[in-house]
């Protein structure tokens, strides 16, 4: 469980303050912790741009994915957490601006070494 909110006064106020009640009752009488972090920052509409209209272009281009396709292998490949007891792949959206890069970047390696593409940094060429 993962809420946003504000700090003020001392006192945490819930972005969705009824979720936040509910979540919370579920809980009831059980252990929980808690932690407070600043929110992540998520990728730009330009870095999408980039990485629908390059990225997966090329890797789709290259394994004959269609680009849904090929987003959801790298996803696979790349953010796949094996810690519980299942597999989970996350999102996209759930990675941070620094996460995100660290992310194409092993796409661009990928890519390098075994489809024998180049995938241009966001900075080559155009900008996105």
């Amino acid at each position: 469980m993962r809420h946003k909110g504000t700090v003020k006064k001392g006192k945490f106020i819930p972005a969705d303050p009824s979720a936040f009640r509910l979540d919370f009752a579920k809980r009831e009488g059980k252990k929980v912790e808690v932690s407070v972090d600043p929110p992540k920052k998520h990728r730009s509409l330009n870095q999408n741009r980039y990485y629908w209209g390059i990225v997966i272009d090329i890797i789709s281009g290259a394994t004959g994915f269609e680009p849904q396709e090929a987003h959801d292998a790298m996803r696979y490949k790349f953010l796949t957490d094996m810690t519980g007891d299942l597999p989970k792949v996350k999102s996209t959206t759930e990675l941070s601006t620094v996460e995100f890069l660290d992310y194409v970047a092993q796409i661009q390696q990928f890519g390098a070494e075994f489809l024998e593409v180049y995938i241009p940094d966001p900075n080559e060429g155009q900008d996105f």
